[in-house]
């Protein structure tokens, strides 16, 4: 699942922990700053999704967090 959120893409990339057949959610927050790529890596917990969905929509909750609290005031809404 990928989207766009106060203008940094947001690409969910769930990995399966077979140790605790749950899925691990992950999303890979994109953006440009002075005309320079950046981007940052978040990660969930490992051993609460027994669904991918349910995993996929946690990793862009967590990264709509995490760009709120990162970017306060330099993103548009």
């Amino acid at each position: 699942m990928e989207l766009i959120y106060r203008s940094c893409h947001v690409l969910t990339i769930p990995e399966l922990n077979l140790d605790a057949d749950c899925w691990i959610p992950k999303a890979d927050v994109s953006w440009e700053e002075q005309g320079a790529p950046r981007h940052q890596l978040l990660t969930g917990r490992g051993d609460v999704f027994k669904i991918i969905d349910e995993a996929e929509v946690y990793a862009i909750e967590m990264a709509k967090a995490w760009i709120n609290g990162e970017f306060i005031d330099d993103l548009t809404p």
